[in-house]
């Protein structure tokens, strides 16, 4: 009708505009962002994100046919600066995106975390509004005072990997009269559980040695020693080339009891790009984005490989639906087999017990006159039913081998046998739910769902390997 033809048009011109905004979206992605959102992407919207009625693998495993609980890996990659105050992790923040997001000089300006990330547009976030935004993160709202020192700032830059990456700033740790709004150091190692990557400031001039950092650091290694990498920053600072020594040595000792794989161990000095230095100093900013770099590609064959790891555990629980489903009608089968026998045997024992029953009426005295005098004179003319009637009549003969109320202790055990099958067949016949061919049909497609989706996965694995390549 032309009513559906006007709905029809209507839905293909939606489904076109989201096709070009998603196009439009992804041009001036990288590469590794590309691969990132798509399997992002893949978990919550499916192969076709534009489309309505298009199902991502954490819809398929929720289904009710599979109860399968899976999670969806995270499109970007998360690392957190810790350090003491001043120790140059908000500058550091500031020259990676090439904005001035965050708040920098001696005073300790940093007392609370600010995660940021970049997005369409410049803007803001506190609070609640943050933990709505990075929902993995929401166990931190139970620090007591936390809630009004955590913030989320957006910035629309696209330098280096930004847009693959969420920077988290923490608070800058010092010693003595200074008193936090929070936990610091059980926040710090909270989220040390949710990030990719945890680089450790030292300031040269500062509190580098303070017991605070270390001891946050200690805590830290604990679980997350894979996870931290160490920087003296701020190094132009100390132009002296021994006396940089010093300090790395000082730096070096004290962490020396705290930390693990101490024989790994790194320290390069860092300091942000000035043009005026008098003397040439060794400077591994670029060890640093070189870092988070690493840590932005492990993530992407991780994410893949769990995608990889979540599509075969799809397919397998498919695998034991459907073998359960069979079991499931076997079962039935055989417990409809015994049921019916043992409803045929009831109805028996019931047929029984109403014969005896009748049998019993008929002796007593009245009934028997009743049928002699009566029934039998008026059944001359037909002689099958006079000789039923005469055969439920005494005969003058012992009853039930001679056992006196034999006919009741008959009636008895039928009775009290009749219930035992009744409960019997209550306990064996029980169905178990089965799958309707709707359902069959619905596991169907997700299993060639989830293959054309690893089919996806090649291809962004194709991809990945094509971006290392022409990198190299």
């Amino acid at each position: 009708s032309s009513e559906h033809l006007l709905i029809r048009a209507s839905t293909m011109g939606k489904d076109k505009k989201r096709e070009a905004k998603n196009t439009t979206d992804t041009l001036g992605m990288s590469s590794t962002e590309r691969i990132l959102k798509r399997i992002h992407e893949l978990y919550e919207k499916g192969l076709n994100p534009g489309s309505d009625g298009s199902v991502g693998l954490l819809s398929v495993a929720a289904d009710p046919l599979l109860r399968l609980n899976i999670y969806k890996p995270r499109k970007k990659v998360n690392v957190m600066l810790i350090g003491n105050h001043s120790a140059g992790k908000s500058s550091f923040i500031n020259w990676y995106i090439g904005e001035s997001v965050q708040t920098t000089g001696v005073a300790i300006e940093t007392r609370g975390f600010t995660f940021v990330t970049s997005g369409r547009k410049r803007d803001t976030l506190k609070g609640d509004a943050t933990f709505a935004f990075y929902d993995h993160i929401n166990g931190l709202s139970k620090f007591k005072g936390i809630s009004e020192n955590v913030f989320t700032e957006i910035s629309t830059s696209k330098d280096r990997n930004f847009s693959c990456v969420d920077l988290v700033d923490s608070p800058g740790l010092v010693d003595g009269e200074m008193e936090y709004p929070f936990d610091v150091t059980e926040s710090i190692v909270f989220l040390a559980d949710h990030v990719d990557l945890i680089l450790c400031f030292f300031d040269p001039i500062g509190q580098a040695l303070c017991k605070r950092t270390m001891r946050t650091i200690e805590r830290l290694n604990e679980h997350h020693a894979e996870k931290l990498a160490y920087y003296m920053s701020k190094a132009d600072q100390v132009e002296k080339e021994h006396d940089r020594q010093r300090v790395l040595i000082q730096i070096t000792q004290n962490l020396a009891g705290r930390i693990k794989n101490s024989h790994a161990f790194k320290l390069p000095t860092i300091y942000l790009p000035r043009d005026d230095l008098a003397v040439p100093i060794p400077n591994a900013l670029e060890e640093v984005c070189d870092d988070i770099d690493k840590a932005i590609r492990l993530t992407v064959q991780k994410n893949l490989t769990t995608m990889r790891d979540d599509c075969d555990a799809i397919v397998a629980e498919i695998a034991n639906a459907r073998e359960l489903n069979g079991r499931r009608r076997r079962d039935n089968a055989s417990a409809t087999a015994k049921g019916w026998a043992l409803m045929v045997f009831g109805w028996t024992v019931l047929a029984t017990l109403f014969y005896v029953a009748v049998l019993e009426a008929c002796a007593t005295k009245p009934v028997t006159t009743a049928l002699r005098t009566h029934a039998l004179p008026a059944l001359a003319t037909q002689p099958v039913f006079r000789d039923l009637v005469e055969g439920l009549l005494p005969d003058g003969g012992r009853r039930w081998f001679g056992v006196e109320h034999g006919g009741a202790i008959a009636m008895g055990v039928l009775a009290v046998t009749f219930l035992i099958i009744q409960f019997v067949k209550s306990r064996v016949w029980k169905l178990s739910p089965t799958m309707t061919k709707k359902d069959a049909k619905r596991l169907a497609g997700y299993e060639t769902y989830v293959k054309e989706v690893k089919a996806v996965r090649e291809e962004l694995y194709k991809e990945y390997f094509k971006q290392i390549h022409d990198n190299a």
